[in-house]
């Protein structure tokens, strides 16, 4: 176990939470690990506070961005998961990888937003144009739209 689950847990159950201060003794990459384990142990609550103090020290962190997304995405949160992806991407800019993208897409998906999730995928492809997983969502959300826009189309009379 790390030292900082260890202080986190101590000062939770001696209700003497210092967040900001403990953690910001800490790399941004220690903070995503101990919010890795602290999931894994089902300690939501302190995983959350522990996200929120590592956002606001490192706020352009790809460590504590990403892992914010994905605790985010486990509480099917899918506004701040997106919003977190796309600063996400935001700071990784040219050198965003598939697998941001590729969670972006999915967010959007599951909060029901398929052309959002089209567009992301139309970007997400132009940046990696050989990642298979992002050509197949971009082929499936357009036979999707396009299957929507057939059925929205008015039948005529015969």
């Amino acid at each position: 176990m790390s030292s900082l689950i260890d202080t986190l847990l101590s000062q939770a159950a001696s209700g003497t939470m210092s967040m900001d201060r403990v953690v910001s003794e800490f790399t941004p990459t220690e903070i995503r690990q101990t919010i890795a384990d602290l999931v894994a142990r089902n300690e939501l609550t302190l995983a959350n506070a522990l996200s929120d103090a590592g956002l606001s020290l490192y706020p352009a962190s790809e460590d504590i961005l990403a892992i914010s997304a994905l605790l985010a995405e486990i509480q099917r949160d899918w506004t701040s998961a997106e919003q977190l992806l796309e600063q996400l991407i935001q700071v990784q800019q040219q050198v965003s990888t598939p697998f941001a993208w590729r969670h972006l897409i999915r967010v959007q998906r599951c909060h029901f937003e398929p052309g959002k999730a089209l567009q992301s995928a139309l970007q997400a492809v132009k940046h990696h144009p050989h990642d298979a997983d992002l050509l197949e969502e971009l082929n499936s959300l357009q036979d999707m739209l396009a299957g929507q826009t057939v059925l929205a189309t008015p039948s005529r009379p015969q």
